[in-house]
């Protein structure tokens, strides 16, 4: 999941420029010389990610006769999303994009992106029967459906296999009182007590909290930002024995000056760190001494609940009508199970599908694939906690102050939650004046 996005200050300038969306007709050119209408997908994503999603686009190509796809790369998740403001308010910029977590609601409430629901359910439609869980409704904004996924990556917590062994413990944590009884047992000091391997290094990020909290019971907020709790008992328990880790120096929390989490673990400094796939091949070919052992994050007392992360697809509103069925076409190409199976197998993301998975039986085999996707049933398909900048920005900040500061963690959330509640109300009245 992506930090530092530049949609933090981009709420005005969108609410701003929606109206100017409306309408605006595709400025680049609708047909080629060889008679297929031309469409242009914006992606992200480097190396194989990035190689596979072209592969994709090239097979689309091939394999059409009537539509012709040009794939460019635009940088990260955050330069994507600014480039989509500064291109649709001209009306010239791609017709389908790749698009992280973050942007969606307020893209779609700035009229920037279709509504795919009628294209899902229609003559040509989509089927989702087979797909985990809520990952359909992940993209749910007012009840128009703009975003579906397509890299899609699940929580993966990664372990010293030999620090575990000399710690007498056998395997990973399955619950989180596991978790945080392990980090303590786990963490060695010399003989003068300095720490000289901490239990865990800790992601300065709050994506792994999501999952840790709802796993727990506990509930950030509501979908429609009616009920905003970031102060709820269950996150103030959990980011106590986070904090108490911290104060008592069995975890670290290293910024990304010196390398952050990842580094702390692969020099041994750190048995365990919460994580993504994304990060699978650094920290099992990157352990320096060690043996890196993979599993999925423990469970808790509502048992085991998964906070999704990667991007999806969109399709953006300046695109005409006579571009849309296009737009339409490729988007189902690149969510077929064909697909899906080639992308994951090439860069390491999930084909989340069931026709994915028995589209690929040699990567179901695969031991490191087949747990990642055991995750799957798992996830819950819900972005609120990031789609709210209100909400992302206080929960963010009150997790940098308690786990960083050190401070106190009820009085840090009760103030991150009046902030949150403030700041979507905020919200809701520049989307209720740009409606008037």
């Amino acid at each position: 999941m992506k930090t530092g996005t530049p949609c933090i200050k981009m709420s005005l300038i969108l609410i701003c420029l929606g109206l100017m969306f409306i309408g605006c007709g595709d400025a680049r050119d609708g047909q080629r010389a060889d008679g297929r209408t031309s469409i242009t997908y914006w992606r992200t994503l480097t190396g194989a990610a990035g190689d596979a999603q072209d592969a994709l686009v090239e097979r689309f190509n091939d394999e059409h006769d009537t539509v012709y796809v040009s794939s460019e790369f635009q940088g990260s998740y955050s330069d994507l999303a600014a480039k989509l403001i500064t291109a649709a308010a001209a009306g010239r910029g791609p017709n389908v994009t790749q698009l992280g977590t973050f942007e969606i609601r307020q893209f779609a409430q700035s009229d920037l992106l279709v509504d795919l629901r009628p294209f899902i359910e229609g003559d040509n439609g989509l089927d989702t029967s087979d797909w985990p869980g809520t990952m359909l409704d992940a993209g749910n904004v007012d009840g128009g459906i703009y975003w579906l996924p397509f890299n899609v990556t699940v929580p993966l917590l990664y372990y010293n296999i030999e620090a575990f062994e000399e710690a007498g413990i056998d395997g990973p944590p399955e619950t989180w009182d596991e978790f945080f009884d392990y980090a303590e047992r786990l963490t060695k000091r010399d003989s003068n007590g300095r720490v000289t391997r901490h239990g865990v290094a800790l992601w300065r990020i709050t994506w792994p909290y999501v999952s840790m909290i709802w796993s727990e019971g506990g509930e950030l907020t509501d979908r429609d930002y009616n009920e905003v709790t970031l102060n709820d008992p269950v996150a103030v328990r959990m980011l106590t024995q986070v904090q108490g880790l911290v104060r008592d120096r069995h975890a670290t929390a290293p910024d990304t000056a010196s390398g952050g989490h990842r580094a702390a673990f692969q020099s041994g400094q750190a048995a365990m760190i919460l994580d993504s796939p994304a990060a699978f091949r650094e920290l099992v070919e990157g352990a320096r001494g060690f043996t890196t052992g993979v599993a999925t994050y423990p469970a808790g007392a509502a048992g085991r609940v998964f906070a999704p992360g990667g991007g999806g697809l969109a399709m953006l509103s300046y695109t005409t009508p006579e571009k849309r069925d296009a737009a339409w076409a490729f988007i189902k190409h690149m969510l077929s199970a064909e697909s899906l199976a080639e992308f994951a197998s090439e860069s390491g993301y999930l084909a989340f599908t069931e026709g994915a998975q028995n589209t690929a039986p040699d990567l179901m085999e695969d031991e490191r694939h087949a747990r990642l996707h055991a995750a799957l049933p798992y996830v819950r398909g819900d972005f609120s906690v990031t789609m709210s900048p209100a909400v992302r920005n206080a929960f963010d900040e009150a997790y940098q102050s308690i786990v960083i500061n050190l401070t106190d963690v009820q009085e840090t959330l009760d103030a991150a939650n009046a902030r949150a509640i403030e700041g979507v109300g905020r919200e809701q009245a520049r989307r209720s004046a740009v409606a008037r």
